[in-house]
């Protein structure tokens, strides 16, 4: 017989997500409960110039407190579509647009405990259109990398972030 669950309670919920617990049974054996995270949708963008180089972002990551070279992206918002979502993630963080984005795959950022989706995204043809407009807690370093460059970024330790690491291996390996 399966692990069964008990409806979720919320615990705790804060700006960014919530904290949700729920009884655990086994073979009608009561378990130790449950902790769910509940976060809204996420996106990343692949922001590619004519010229073939990458639009990445240097920032501040509150749980390493270390600087993180990544993707542009971020939350979506209640019942924005997650493409609009990453183009507007890739302006407010870099000051770079591009007209469309293109889905290049949805994964389970991690299904053990979230319940929540990230969206990576290609958008071509980026070009710079103003200064960034940052959120309170972000400030972000634009920077530009050479398509060709990124393999060697993945496996040198340079782009740390694992869900960067799915979005841009799977771009490059389709590509």
């Amino acid at each position: 017989m399966p692990i069964t669950l008990g409806p979720p309670v919320l615990r705790a919920s804060y700006r960014v997500f919530s904290v949700y617990q729920s009884d655990a049974a086994k073979d009608g054996v009561a378990l130790a409960p449950v902790y769910t995270l509940e976060h809204p949708d996420w996106c990343n963008v692949i922001a590619l110039t004519d010229d073939e180089r990458i639009v990445l972002v240097r920032q501040l990551r509150f749980g390493t407190r270390e600087m993180s070279l990544e993707l542009p992206g971020g939350m979506i918002d209640p019942g924005e579509d997650p493409g609009v979502a990453a183009l507007r993630e890739l302006r407010e963080e870099t000051g770079w647009q591009a007209d469309r984005a293109e889905l290049v795959i949805v994964t389970h950022p991690n299904p053990s405990f979230q319940k929540n989706k990230l969206c990576s995204f290609v958008a071509r043809g980026a070009r710079f259109v103003g200064a960034p407009i940052f959120d309170e807690h972000e400030e972000c370093e634009t920077v530009l990398a050479a398509l060709s460059d990124v393999g060697r970024m993945l496996d040198e330790g340079e782009i740390v972030h694992a869900l960067d690491h799915v979005a841009l291996s799977t771009f490059l390996r389709r590509r």
